[in-house]
């Protein structure tokens, strides 16, 4: 890849497994010195899915979740950038019969920053920082959740990447450490394999000049054990804590215009999950399961 190309990867959202499409995590995005504003939004739905843990079996739950953001990169020279974006995430539990909590809907303002370098032979650095808070309230000591990165790519051969690095985040009462490991291959001028925890996890068909298929195992839920501060919390769980965690299978269908526009639609299957409920102090958890359901996703991305 010509050193003109600077990956924008940026990171708020990761899971435990697999993948994320939570516009934090993009690792496919590119800029030149002359398209330096990226715009990227998608949307995803799950049909209903039953709750199977008491008090709340047999209630369903019908979770969606969207993203947009604007991402602008300031070239220090050919090889070093720094991107700064800002956005926001919208999540639907979509589980009106939700015996610890009323409110369904969280929205989440977010900002960060990025430093991406080539400057070592051979390799990509990333290092990333920023925070995400409750855009209700905005109330930075009770909701916000600060993250940051280091990721390393080096380039095996031409056509092979090894990954490497960890994320981490810290706020409302929670924090984690994930490593990031994996490896990207380019097995033909059609074909690319990723497996980068928690990254990127997909196989991807360029079967036309404009083209991409992809199968994607993904999830839902932001990252792994993200916490959000519960609304219209009942008894002990008013200004708690609610976590949720999904995974899904995807097959996707982009039209990609290389470096200027993409636009895409994906379906596939919600392998079910769980959502788990704390107090404000993060203590008297408790566990919600629920079952799979079918799920859809329109995505796009504009580079000027």
């Amino acid at each position: 890849m010509s050193r003109h190309y600077l990956t924008l990867a940026t990171v708020l959202f990761s899971t435990c497994l697999y993948a994320t499409d939570y516009t934090f995590l993009n690792s496919d995005m590119f800029a030149d010195e002359k398209h330096v504003f990226h715009f990227e939004a998608d949307y995803g739905h799950v049909g209903a899915a039953k709750v199977t843990t008491a008090p709340a079996y047999g209630t369903r739950t019908h979770y969606s979740e969207g993203n947009a953001s604007l991402y602008f990169t300031h070239f220090l020279n050919k090889e070093n950038s720094l991107t700064w974006q800002a956005g926001a995430t919208y999540l639907d539990l979509g589980w009106n019969k939700n015996p610890n909590f009323h409110k369904n809907e969280y929205t989440y303002g977010i900002g960060s920053l990025t430093w991406i370098s080539h400057s070592v032979q051979q390799w990509r650095f990333v290092i990333n920082g920023g925070v995400a808070v409750d855009a209700t309230t905005f109330n930075f000591p009770n909701s916000a959740v600060y993250y940051a990165m280091l990721w390393g790519r080096y380039a095996q051969t031409e056509n092979l990447g090894v990954n490497l690095g960890f994320f981490a985040y810290y706020g409302a009462k929670n924090g984690y450490v994930l490593p990031i490991l994996g490896i990207d291959w380019k097995l033909s001028p059609q074909w690319q394999f990723n497996a980068v925890f928690p990254i990127d996890a997909s196989l991807n068909y360029h079967f036309a000049k404009h083209w991409v298929t992809s199968i994607v195992a993904t999830s839902l839920g932001g990252p792994y054990r993200f916490p959000r501060r519960i609304h219209g919390g009942v008894g002990k769980y008013d200004d708690g804590i609610f976590k949720i965690y999904s995974t899904v299978v995807e097959l996707d269908l982009r039209f990609v215009q290389k470096s200027c526009f993409e636009l895409g639609i994906g379906g596939g299957w919600n392998f079910g999950g769980w959502i788990q409920i704390s107090d404000e102090h993060n203590h008297h958890k408790k566990y919600y399961d629920f079952n799979g359901a079918g799920y859809g996703r329109i995505f796009g991305t504009v580079t000027f």
